[in-house]
């Protein structure tokens, strides 16, 4: 099972860190696991890093390209898709998105995908990318 967590980093960051994504990657996963006493200070250089998601026009855009489909649900901020194959549980917060799926690659990337700077952790793994160039490689 992959936990993914998508944050939509700012463009200053993205153009800094667009070819460092280690150093990108370090830095939120260090403020990931903060500790309450560093929550201030943690929340802050988040708030430097990335910007809030418009949870209505994401919420929407899934939405309207899953409502279709008989394996999709969605309950307030939780989009769920089970399809024998994939399952995937994707919930959208104010400041990222997490998406927990039993595939490397779940369908939700492909919509997201059109959001700009959106940056992926998998902190379990230590896996982490850019979205649009790993929807770029998996299209080819």
């Amino acid at each position: 099972m992959r936990v993914y967590y998508l944050f939509k980093i700012n463009d200053s960051f993205s153009k800094l860190y667009y070819n460092k994504t280690y150093y990108l990657y370090k830095m939120l996963e260090e403020i990931s696991k903060s500790s309450k006493n560093d929550f201030i200070i943690s929340y802050r250089l988040f708030e430097q890093m990335a910007t809030a998601y418009d949870k209505t026009k994401i919420n929407s855009m899934i939405y309207k390209k899953f409502m279709d489909d008989e394996n999709y649900n969605k309950i307030l901020n939780k989009h769920i898709l089970d399809d024998g194959v994939e399952k995937t549980k994707l919930t959208v917060y104010n400041t990222y998105i997490k998406i927990k799926t039993n595939q490397n690659i779940s369908a939700f990337f492909k919509i997201l995908s059109n959001e700009e700077n959106v940056f992926v952790c998998d902190f379990n793994n230590k896996d982490y990318f850019w979205l649009n160039k790993a929807v770029r490689k998996s299209l080819v």
